[in-house]
């Protein structure tokens, strides 16, 4: 190749902008420029820390503004703080907080964003940031309540059952061997418990490796409507743990029922913002059915008799209350906190029942499977050390 030839091509690579692409259609300078950080999403609890320090800052007299750029060098939140400066430069120049905060998806939701939007209007956005933080706090608790007492049975039955799975893989072979080369007689319980050994090895993990499977496909699967409605029904039909779930539930509903109401919503607007909030599938298409009925004219209280498989009769008398007294708003924070009780109640009855049950199984499976690997050893040590004549 000749020498202009090579500065011509040198020349059009040049002229290629910042570098010709290297490899693939791309420049030098796309190849070495600092990658995006992806934007982290906001967890629950930093959320509820959001929304809470803004109260009580804006409550005191601190503008928006300056309100979240004190927030934003908050330790708790660090790693949040360029989205926060995002939003206060929005906020300074103007735009609504409620509009401001619909630009990051990420950060809270819609519903979240549409009681702050009526606060803003109301001029209460202080006493409405505060609602939502007590508010998320409270179920934030509740949460946590369940699973720490949930945590106790969960461990009892993993370490169990990988105690068991290790005795029947790995120590019940040595026994077997052992006696087998002894040629000591076995007993029932102990020839049983080497069969149970025997399928373990050999379709232990073909058992594990399936059961990853039907979680995974039962994942995939729940995300088509029909099949995860049929599931929520079927779940709120288990004994003891369906009315939990269905409290649970309920108490979405209400819960954000009685947020709406008390930021300004009318009933019909509350009902219809509110079912999106409700996780279990049944509960929620029986929700669109409420919506369905109090836009055609029908009363609220009504409704909920008419579905009283699904909401627990106190939820529907202290509804025909508040409807007839005119403080339905009142009523629904009532539910919300019988529900709160009912729901850790029932919670530590399960608990209270389950690990004395689990307990007494787990140590009497384990007792039975080392009485069948140490009974034939006894008769072996008898017949070694038998009376001699």
């Amino acid at each position: 190749m000749s020498r202009k030839r090579k500065l011509a091509l040198s020349g059009n690579t040049v002229a290629g902008g910042h570098g010709a692409a290297s490899e693939g259609g791309r420049s030098w300078s796309e190849w070495f420029a600092p990658r995006k950080k992806t934007i982290e999403r906001v967890k629950a609890h930093e959320l509820t820390f959001i929304l809470r320090t803004l109260a009580t800052l804006v409550s005191n007299g601190v503008p928006l503004p300056k309100a979240i750029a004190t927030l934003s060098r908050e330790d708790t939140v660090a790693k949040h703080r360029n989205l926060l400066d995002s939003l206060r430069r929005k906020v300074e120049s103007g735009v609504p907080f409620s509009v401001a905060l619909g630009t990051f998806p990420h950060l809270c939701d819609q519903i979240t964003i549409s009681q702050i939007r009526l606060g803003e209007r109301s001029g209460t956005l202080s006493d409405t940031l505060l609602h939502l933080s007590e508010n998320r706090g409270k179920s934030a608790e509740l949460k946590q309540m369940v699973i720490k007492k949930l945590a106790y049975p969960v461990l009892l039955v993993t370490l169990g059952s990988g105690l068991l799975t290790f005795l029947l893989m790995y120590v019940v072979p040595v026994f077997q061997e052992t006696y087998a080369n002894a040629h000591v007689p076995l007993p029932f319980i102990t020839r049983l418990l080497i069969e149970v050994s025997e399928l373990v090895k050999s379709y232990g993990p073909y058992l594990f490796g399936g059961s990853i499977l039907l979680a995974v496909g039962t994942k995939q699967l729940r995300k088509k409507p029909e099949f995860a409605l049929a599931m929520d029904r079927l779940l709120l039909r288990v004994p003891v743990m369906g009315n939990l779930i269905r409290d649970m539930a309920i108490l979405q509903l209400m819960e954000v029922l009685h947020s709406l109401m008390t930021a300004g919503y009318n009933l019909a607007e509350a009902v219809r913002e509110t079912a999106g909030s409700v996780g279990n599938r049944a509960v929620r298409k029986g929700v669109n059915e409420l919506q369905l009925a109090i836009h055609r004219g029908e009363r609220f209280s009504k409704e909920l008799e008419r579905h009283e498989g699904m909401f627990p009769p106190i939820v529907s008398q202290l509804v025909i209350v508040g409807e007839s007294t005119g403080q339905l708003t009142r009523a629904t924070k009532d539910i919300c906190e019988y529900l709160r009780h009912e729901i850790e109640r029932k919670t530590g009855l399960m608990v209270g029942a389950l690990e004395p049950i689990l307990t007494i199984s787990l140590a009497s499976a384990i007792a039975v499977v080392l009485l069948a690997i140490y009974l034939p050893m006894f008769d072996m040590v008898n017949t070694i050390s038998g009376p001699s004549h």
